[in-house]
């Protein structure tokens, strides 16, 4: 098997990801890979690198990915092989703290003091908002030239109070599926 640092991924370790409707989707792919001849996968063995996330890193999480990655496939006619792959599939996923702060002023509007000289004190109050993001990347990485052909990425804020395994699992067959229907492009 192949090792990737840069294979790709997914987020959460026991979290879940917020509603799908949430979720942010993107892909980017080598224009010049020939996509029409991949019918058969294997997963690409990915390197542990010092820093990993143990949230996003550990076996369940794997297993869920991957769970949810081949299902994907099947449905669209892939088949994952333990030999003789046309293409690897990589995973990677991280969790990044998120914060946004809003300052709004006590006399927003009209009213006296704005066209002369105001009388009495303006305040304003600063409002901050910290949340968790789960970035999701799925990596396709060619078998015969061991380059990455395509990319897609889910991005979303991670619920901290997971529904249980099965309603996360739903949830990230949704979420990879979404992803999905970017591979192959224009397919």
């Amino acid at each position: 098997m192949i090792k990737h640092a840069r294979a790709a991924t997914l987020l959460l370790g026991g979290l879940a990801i917020a509603a799908c409707s949430g979720v942010k989707y993107s892909s980017d792919f080598d224009p010049t890979a020939d996509f029409s001849d991949y019918r058969a996968y294997a997963w690409a063995e990915r390197t542990p690198t010092g820093d990993d996330d143990p949230r996003v890193y550990n076996d369940i999480v794997k297993s869920q990915v991957q769970y949810a990655v081949d299902q994907a496939l099947a449905a669209k006619g892939y088949q994952k092989v333990t030999s003789n792959a046309h293409f690897y599939v990589g995973w990677h996923g991280a969790i990044d703290g998120r914060m946004s702060t809003t300052t709004i002023n006590d006399h927003y509007g009209y009213g006296r003091g704005w066209y002369g000289p105001t009388m009495g004190v303006s305040t304003s109050r600063t409002y901050v908002n910290e949340w968790d993001e789960g970035t999701l990347l799925v990596d396709i990485i060619d078998a015969t030239s061991d380059q990455l052909v395509w990319r897609g990425s889910a991005q979303a804020e991670v619920n901290k109070s997971s529904r249980g395994s099965e309603e996360d699992q739903r949830r990230l067959n949704e979420i990879v599926a979404k992803m999905l229907e970017q591979f192959p492009p224009n397919g």
